[in-house]
């Protein structure tokens, strides 16, 4: 048994993930397997190498950055988000990320992309992935604002399509107890109108009919995902990290001070989840000593 963490993705929101995760980190919490989707994944990796305020500096320094997040590099690369540029010149030379200690990282990590062939999600570990972290790109890459990624057979596109939270996958995985960072407040429910109605989806993914009934019924799986959030937090097998208040940003948020805020307020909220989240790794703990011990 181990203790899964769980991130969520949401795009821009993934500040406040960010600073639940340094304190996580400043607080030297050790969680064997991370699951993350999309902006998750994304923040995922400076959790295993340990780089506290590396995401921070990201947001904080690029989001006006063209190259970053804009209707330019939709233009010019086919993504509103400039994964050429994040993955190439930010993360191996403006915020490097720390490759040796991430590929060496005792951590496993799974990020989640949707297969457009089937509609469902597929996983992908570290092992997987060389320095352009291509898993992670198809994690994030939004359909309609992103080319389709190819990777070992598959098309794929962002995890959220199919599996916004991967508590499940977690479990599924054999994680009894997770820690689960939520991107939504606790009112927040998804409409079950879909975002795009099944004509334009068909127009745009009409090779890919699983992948438009997917996309289709994420609203209602979105909320079924947070209902099972809220059953292991009932039972005391989770612990969810979540707003504390409705974030006032968007998916494609470009003002740094606000990006900032919700930064501040992830890092508040963790602050005050820290006795819940050591309690639940102390009994897995204690579970796993007593077993060794029989």
């Amino acid at each position: 048994m181990s203790v899964g963490l769980v991130l969520e993705g949401g795009g821009t929101r993934g500040a406040y993930t960010s600073g639940v995760l340094d304190v996580i980190m400043e607080e030297k919490l050790e969680f064997p397997v991370v699951y993350g989707i999309s902006a998750g994944a994304c923040n995922a990796v400076s959790y295993l190498t340990g780089q506290i305020g590396r995401n921070y500096e990201i947001f904080y320094n690029y989001i006006r950055d063209e190259r970053y997040l804009s209707v330019t590099s939709l233009y010019q690369t086919g993504s509103i988000f400039g994964f050429d540029f994040i993955f190439g010149e930010l993360f191996h030379k403006l915020v490097p990320l720390d490759y040796d200690k991430f590929f060496s990282s005792p951590v496993r990590l799974r990020v989640g992309a949707t297969d457009l062939a089937t509609g469902q999600a597929v996983f992908y570990d570290k092992e997987e992935m060389d320095d352009m972290l291509v898993p992670i790109r198809a994690s994030s890459s939004m359909p309609f604002l992103a080319p389709i990624v190819s990777f070992e057979g598959r098309e794929l596109l962002d995890g959220g399509c199919s599996m916004s939270i991967p508590l499940e996958q977690s479990l599924v995985d054999g994680n009894r107890r997770n820690v689960v960072v939520l991107t939504r407040d606790p009112t927040y429910r998804k409409s079950a109108r879909s975002d795009f109605p099944r004509s334009v989806l068909r127009v745009k993914y009409g090779d890919y009919p699983n992948f438009v009934q997917a996309m289709t019924d994420r609203g209602i799986n979105y909320n079924s995902e947070v209902e099972l959030c809220r059953v292991e937090e009932r039972l005391g097998n989770a612990v969810l990290v979540r707003p504390s208040k409705p974030l006032v940003v968007s998916r494609y948020e470009k003002d740094p001070e606000r990006l900032k805020a919700i930064y501040e307020m992830g890092r508040a909220d963790c602050v005050a989840k820290l006795p819940e989240i050591r309690a639940l790794l102390a009994l897995d703990a204690a579970e796993a000593g007593e077993a060794a011990r029989a």
